[in-house]
């Protein structure tokens, strides 16, 4: 069965591909779902029209996607998170945060699949996260994970006084690193 695809089906084809079936995925999937037309003399006439509004739609998409692309660069995101001894997170920064940090200080909503993080953010520092809008459009946030102030000063020190002793003025100005 030959049929026009009316909308973008993954493993298929695009809006407009004439493409051959075999009848029960074209009876019972694709034209009910109307992801698809049968491909007669005048639709065939029609694909024409139909590439032209796709292709008109993607571009306006793709504008939008280069605009928030330009936003999401300029954008630095800061992360608090708790912080063992070694200076490695309890816990880990997650795509699902960073999209919402993204969602909370754009306005616009991004999709946590399109953040491309290999694994989660699990130590301090800086990062680069890639972040895969549309095809053609990609865009790199700066990600900062900091540790949580009130666990960096509950960490031991050292030289920390015993129980009995008073803290010194030159032990209350110490500051501890992570």
């Amino acid at each position: 069965m030959k049929v026009i695809l009316t909308k973008n089906v993954p493993k298929l084809g695009e809006v407009g591909d004439v493409c051959t079936v075999k009848d029960g995925f074209g009876r019972n999937y694709l034209l009910p779902q109307g992801l698809a037309i049968l491909a007669t003399s005048g639709a065939l006439k029609q694909i024409v029209d139909l590439k032209r509004t796709e292709s008109r739609r993607q571009d306006k998409i793709r504008y939008e996607m280069m605009d928030l692309a330009k936003r999401i660069e300029d954008q630095r995101l800061e992360f608090t998170a708790k912080v063992g001894e070694t200076g490695r997170l309890y816990g880990s920064i997650t795509a699902a945060n960073i999209a919402d940090a993204l969602e909370e200080k754009l306005g616009h909503e991004v999709d946590r699949r399109k953040i491309t993080l290999d694994e989660s953010l699990r130590s301090l520092g800086d990062h680069q996260v890639p972040i895969h809008l549309m095809p053609g459009v990609d865009a790199n946030i700066n990600v900062k994970v900091v540790a949580d102030a009130e666990l960096v000063a509950d960490l031991p020190v050292e030289a920390s006084p015993s129980e009995g002793d008073e803290p010194t003025a030159e032990m209350e100005g110490e500051e501890v690193e992570a």
